[in-house]
C-alpha cells in the first residue's frame, strides 16, 4: 500500500490539452505511436522568452522556415485550433480573446478569478489599452476580493480605481459567499464622530434593488455627458445606510463561546481584533486563578462587550472555580444597549457584571471615589485611549492584600492601553526600542509622572498590522506610584458638556512634578472600542 502510495503521488500528471475532430485525415505517418490521436500544445511566451529562442541559435530566417514546415501539418488546418491561433508571417500566437475566454463555469470560480475577468489588471492592461482609455477605467493594480465578515455583513474598504466596478464586486463576493452572508456594504468615509462609526453604502444584499442601481447609474451617466469627468457613473452612485436598513444590520457574532449582537451601522466592531479580545481575557484569568481573593475589572471604553462577556458569562470555564467581577462602560448609547441585551443573552449575572454609560474619563474617576479596588484596567480606543490616562492623577491607592502587587503597601491596578504607532521591521532592535519608547512617552505625559520599565512592568505588544507603516499596540504597565502627587484632573460638574468638545479643565500642567504636557490632548469624547 504505502509504494502505490508513493507511487500515485510521485506520478507526474497528465491532461489532455486539445483533441483533434474525429474522421479528419491528418496524413500521420506512424498513428499507431501516437495511438491515433494527436495532442497539439499551445504554450503562451513572454517577450523575453522568444528573445531568449532568438538568442539560442534561431534566427528569423530558420524560425520562418521551421514555423512553414510545422504548418504544413494537417493538424494546423483544423478549424478549432484555426479559431485560436493569430497567423502572421513568420509568428504564431495565441489569440488575446480566446485568452479570456471563461472556461471554466461561473460556480466554480472564486471571488478573486471573477474579479480579474471583468476588471482591468495591470496583467490585462497592455491588451486593453485601447479599450480602458475610451472608457477612463484606470487600471487595478490589486484585485479587491478580500473582505472582513462581521455575522452575515461582508464589509470591503474599495479605493478610488476600484469604485466604477463596486456593485459587481458586491454581487461576486454575495454570489460567493451566499447564505452565509446577506449583504455586502462598502466604508465611504473615515471615522470622524465620537462612536468611532464610519458611514457606509450597500454594494449588493437583500435589499438592494439592482433595478433602481441601474437606472441610478443610468442616470448618472447622463449626467455626465456620456464622458469620463467625475469617473464611471456606477461610483457616483450611492445607496448609503439608513434606518430602513436597521434590521439588515443588526448581526449576531460569535467568540470565545459567547454571542454578540449589534448594529453594525452604529457601533464599533472589528473581527479582526479575536485574537486580541482572547488574549486579553485569557491573561486576567490566568493572574486570577493565582488569586485567592476576587479580581475585578474595569473596561473604560467596552463596546459591546468583547473583553467584558466572556470574562463574566456563566458558561465560561473559569465561571464557577475563579470569581472575576467585571465594571463595563461605553459612552455609545447604542452599545451600551447591546452591551445590555449580551449580558442577558450570554447569561452574565449583576454580581458578576455592571455596566455604565458613561465617559471614559468619567468612569475611571467613579471607580477611584467609590473604592472599587480595581486590578485590570483596559482602554480599547487605539485612536486616542493613551491620552485617557490622564484621568489618573492623583490616584487614590487602596492598601494592598497579601496577594497584591504592591509598592509601599499600594496595590496598584495594571492597565490595558491600546494604540497606534509606527510599524518597526522585525528583528530591527533600534527601531523597537524607538516605538516603544514614543509609546511610553505619550502615556508619561497624560499620567503626568514616569514609568520604570522594569519597576511598573512596562510592555508593548504588536497587536494587528493595521498599514504599511502602521500598527495597533498594546501597551501594559502598573499605574505607577508617582502618579498619586500629580494633581487630580478636574471635570466639569454635570457631566460632560457638548459645547467642549471632549475638552476638559486642565490644572497642574505648570509646577507640578514629573513629566507633564503642557498641552491638553486635542480630542473628543470616548468613542467605544
Amino acid at each position: 500500500i504505502k509504494a502505490i502510495g508513493v507511487l500515485i503521488f510521485k506520478e507526474p500528471k497528465r491532461k489532455s490539452v486539445y483533441t483533434l475532430e474525429e474522421g479528419v485525415d491528418y496524413k500521420l505517418e506512424d498513428a499507431a505511436d501516437y495511438e491515433g490521436c494527436k495532442k497539439l500544445v499551445l504554450k503562451r511566451l513572454s517577450s523575453d522568452d522568444g528573445d531568449r529562442e532568438m538568442e539560442e541559435g534561431n534566427n528569423a530566417n530558420d524560425r520562418e522556415e521551421l514555423l512553414r514546415i510545422a504548418m504544413g501539418d494537417g493538424v494546423w488546418q483544423d478549424r478549432r485550433v484555426q479559431s485560436l491561433l493569430e497567423m502572421e508571417p513568420g509568428k504564431c500566437s495565441i489569440r488575446q480573446s480566446y485568452m479570456k475566454l471563461p472556461s471554466t463555469p461561473y460556480e466554480l470560480l472564486t471571488v478573486d478569478q471573477v474579479l480579474r475577468r471583468i476588471m482591468p489588471t495591470v496583467a490585462a492592461a497592455s491588451t486593453d489599452d485601447e479599450n480602458n482609455a475610451r472608457h477612463c477605467n484606470p487600471v487595478i493594480e490589486e484585485v479587491p476580493s478580500s473582505f472582513e465578515i462581521a455575522g452575515h455583513i461582508a464589509h470591503v474598504n474599495l479605493r478610488e480605481e476600484s469604485l466604477p466596478y463596486k456593485y459587481l464586486i458586491g454581487r461576486a463576493i454575495l454570489d460567493k459567499n451566499r447564505p452565509k452572508i446577506r449583504v455586502v456594504v462598502n466604508k465611504i468615509g473615515n471615522i470622524e464622530n465620537e462612536y468611532r462609526t464610519f458611514p457606509m453604502e450597500i454594494l449588493a444584499g437583500d435589499s438592494l434593488d439592482v433595478g433602481e442601481v441601474e437606472r441610478l447609474c443610468a442616470a448618472a451617466g447622463e449626467g455626465n455627458g456620456g464622458g469620463c469627468e467625475g469617473g464611471s457613473e456606477g461610483s457616483a452612485v450611492q445607496i448609503k445606510i439608513g434606518p430602513q436598513h436597521q434590521q439588515l444590520m443588526e448581526v449576531e457574532v460569535k467568540e470565545h463561546g459567547c454571542k454578540l449582537r449589534l448594529d453594525f451601522a452604529k457601533v464599533y466592531w472589528n473581527s479582526r481584533l479575536q485574537g486580541e479580545h482572547d488574549r486579553i481575557v485569557q491573561q486576567i484569568v490566568r493572574d486570577a486563578s493565582s488569586k485567592k481573593e476576587t479580581t475585578i475589572v474595569a473596561d473604560a471604553m467596552a463596546g459591546v462587550g468583547p473583553f467584558a462577556i466572556p470574562l463574566t458569562f456563566s458558561n465560561a470555564t473559569h465561571y464557577h472555580t475563579t470569581k472575576i467581577i467585571c465594571h463595563a462602560n461605553d459612552l455609545n448609547p447604542i452599545s451600551y444597549k447591546y452591551l445590555n441585551v449580551n449580558a442577558k443573552v450570554n447569561k452574565c449575572y449583576p454580581d458578576r457584571l455592571t455596566t455604565y454609560n458613561l465617559d471614559g474619563r468619567e468612569f475611571i474617576h467613579k471607580m477611584n471615589e467609590e473604592k472599587v479596588d480595581v486590578d485590570h484596567f483596559i482602554m480599547n480606543l487605539p485612536a486616542m485611549a493613551p491620552e485617557f490616562l490622564d484621568a489618573f492623577r492623583g490616584w487614590r491607592f487602596m492598601a494592598s492584600g497579601e496577594d497584591g502587587d504592591d509598592t509601599d503597601g499600594k496595590k496598584r491596578p495594571m492597565v490595558h492601553v491600546h494604540c497606534f504607532g509606527e510599524k518597526a521591521r522585525p528583528g530591527n532592535i533600534e527601531e523597537t526600542a524607538r516605538v516603544e519608547g514614543q509609546v511610553r512617552e505619550r502615556c508619561e505625559r497624560a499620567l503626568g509622572c514616569g514609568i520604570a520599565e522594569e519597576e511598573d512592568e512596562f510592555r508593548v505588544r504588536v497587536v494587528r498590522d493595521v498599514g504599511p507603516r502602521k500598527n495597533m499596540l498594546c501597551a501594559s504597565f502598573c499605574l505607577p506610584v508617582e502618579v498619586s502627587g500629580v494633581e487630580k484632573l478636574v471635570l466639569p460638574s454635570g457631566g460632560v458638556s457638548e459645547q467642549m468638545n471632549g475638552k476638559r479643565e486642565w490644572r497642574g500642567d505648570e509646577g507640578s512634578n514629573g513629566n507633564v504636557g503642557t498641552q491638553p490632548p486635542s480630542h473628543k469624547k470616548t468613542k467605544e472600542s
